[in-house]
C-alpha cells in the first residue's frame, strides 16, 4: 500500500486539485483509493460532499476513539475520511510527548489491507498535524505552479520532510515534483520548466514528466464540488492528471 501526501505551503499551487485528481483518477484505473482530507480548510471534503455534521470525522479518529474504517464515508466521489473545521484549533490536542507525531499512523493501522493508494491533503501550515502526515506517508508529491513565487518555500518544505526523515519516518520518499497550471505559451512556464530539474536534484528526487495544464474546466469543478473527470473528462487538465496517475503507478 502507498500513503501519498499531497503537500506545498504555498496557497494556490493546486494542492487539493492535485489530491482530489489522484484519488479519483487511480480509483477509475482500478485502485482501491482512499482520500483522507487534513486540511481544516475541508476543501477536499467539499469536493467529494462528505458530510461532517453529527458523523465521524479525522477529528474524531484522532481524538475521540473512532475507529478509522468507521471514520471512512463511501461518496459518489469515493472513499474518503472528512476533515473536520474543529481541526483547526486541533494541535493543542495532541499528547505532549514523543508519540504526538505518531497518532495517525497508529489509528489508520487496519487500513493497510483496505486500500491500494491512500492520498492525503495535507494543511498549508508546519505543525503537529503536518508532522503526523509525513510520520505516516512513504511517499510526498510537491506540486510546483509556474509562476514568479512557485518555488517559495520549497527549501523549508523539505527540511521540515527531512526532520521526519531523521527522527520519525526513514521510509518516506520525495517522489516527485509536479508542474501545475503549465502553459507552453508562456516563457515563464518554460524557464520554470528548465530549471525544475536542478531544484529536484537538490532535493534527491524527480520531475514528473507529466505538467498540469491549467483550463476553464478546472476552476469551474471547483465551482461545482466535483473533481476533474466527473466534471470535464475530456478537458486537458483530466488527461494530465490520467497521465500523472499511470506515471505515478510506473513507478510504484
Amino acid at each position: 500500500m502507498s500513503v501519498i501526501a499531497i503537500t506545498n505551503q504555498k496557497g494556490g499551487v493546486g494542492k487539493t486539485t492535485t489530491a482530489v485528481s489522484l484519488s479519483t483518477g487511480l480509483a477509475q484505473q482500478g485502485y482501491k483509493t482512499l482520500l483522507i482530507d487534513t486540511d481544516s480548510q475541508c476543501n477536499s471534503t467539499d469536493t467529494y460532499r462528505a458530510i461532517v455534521e453529527d458523523t465521524a470525522t479525522l477529528y474524531d479518529l484522532l481524538f475521540e476513539g473512532e475507529k478509522a474504517v468507521d471514520c471512512v464515508q463511501h461518496t459518489q466521489a469515493g472513499d474518503i475520511i472528512p476533515c473536520d473545521p474543529l481541526m483547526e484549533g486541533a494541535e493543542q490536542r495532541f499528547p505532549n510527548d514523543n508519540s504526538r507525531s505518531f497518532i495517525l499512523r497508529e489509528k489508520c493501522e487496519e487500513l493497510k489491507s483496505l486500500y491500494d493508494y491512500i492520498i492525503i491533503d495535507t494543511p498549508p501550515t508546519m505543525g503537529v498535524i503536518l508532522s503526523n502526515v509525513f510520520t505516516y506517508a512513504n511517499g510526498v508529491i510537491i506540486p510546483v505552479t509556474c509562476d514568479r513565487y512557485g518555488l517559495a518555500g520549497i527549501d523549508r518544505l523539505c527540511q521540515t520532510i527531512s526532520s521526519a526523515q531523521r527522527y520519525t519516518n526513514s521510509s518516506l520518499k520525495i517522489l516527485g515534483l509536479v508542474l501545475i497550471k503549465y502553459s507552453e505559451r508562456l516563457n515563464i512556464c518554460k524557464e520554470i520548466s528548465e530549471g525544475l530539474p536542478e531544484v529536484a536534484e537538490t532535493l534527491k528526487t524527480k520531475v514528473f514528466e507529466t505538467k498540469i495544464r491549467e483550463s476553464v474546466s478546472c476552476r469551474e469543478s471547483q465551482s461545482a464540488r466535483q473533481s476533474i473527470f466527473e466534471y470535464a473528462p475530456t478537458s486537458t487538465t483530466a488527461q494530465d492528471y490520467i497521465s500523472l496517475c499511470a506515471e505515478l503507478t510506473k513507478g510504484a
